[in-house]
């Protein structure tokens, strides 16, 4: 599982692995193992610096995803072609994603949807090349996510509004919604099935 503050924490590692390259290639009658931070006359008026500090946290554990949640297959139902025509989103359908059994050191939770993005909208999600009984798969139509509110939208590759657990909560239910969303001014029909990767967030 991977954790927000976790990825940071790898982005340490590898800044402080180049500056151990940098100490390897000094020359070897340096045995003060000390970085000369003068240039020299040679490389012009030097400016002020400064220090970037970075910081995260290691946590202990992460919650697990309920067996529900994992594989779970939402029905966006079946819309003619021509509906799209005067509308551009169908009816929003429901889900969650539930996590259990989470330590302590975990204060809230959220949800970093992932996958094809839409050729047309990036912000959507494409469909797959999955087809119906004729061979067809739809076209310009896409997936489109939405918070628990309904009307704020998710797009691909962002992270979710993050949910907090109480002290002494160790499990938590995260509710969001999807429908169909027209991306061309003509719907063909066909199989529109799409495949959203998840990875939970947490603080």
């Amino acid at each position: 599982m991977i954790n927000k503050k976790s990825i940071l924490a790898m982005t340490v590692c590898t800044l402080m692995m180049v500056s151990a390259n940098a100490l390897a290639e000094l020359p070897s009658g340096n045995n003060d193992n000390t970085i000369n931070t003068n240039p020299g006359n040679d490389a012009g008026t030097q400016g002020t610096g400064g220090v970037v500090h970075f910081t995260g946290k290691i946590t202990d554990a992460s919650c697990n995803i309920s067996t529900d949640s994992a594989g779970q297959s939402v029905e966006l139902g079946t819309w003619a072609a021509t509906y799209f025509a005067t509308q551009k989103e169908t009816t929003r359908t429901p889900f969650h994603i539930s996590v259990e059994g989470c330590p302590d050191s975990v204060k809230s939770v959220a949800v970093l949807f992932d996958g094809t993005k839409d050729s047309t909208d990036n912000s959507l999600l494409g469909l797959n090349s999955a087809v119906d009984s004729e061979g067809n798969t739809a076209t310009g139509v896409a997936v489109k996510l939405y918070e628990s509110d309904r009307n704020t939208q998710i797009k691909i590759g962002d992270i979710s509004r993050s949910v907090e657990l109480a002290e002494g909560e160790d499990s938590k239910t995260l509710n969001f919604y999807a429908n169909y969303n027209a991306t061309a001014e003509t719907v063909t029909t066909g199989e529109a099935d799409a495949d959203a990767n998840f990875l939970m967030v947490y603080n």
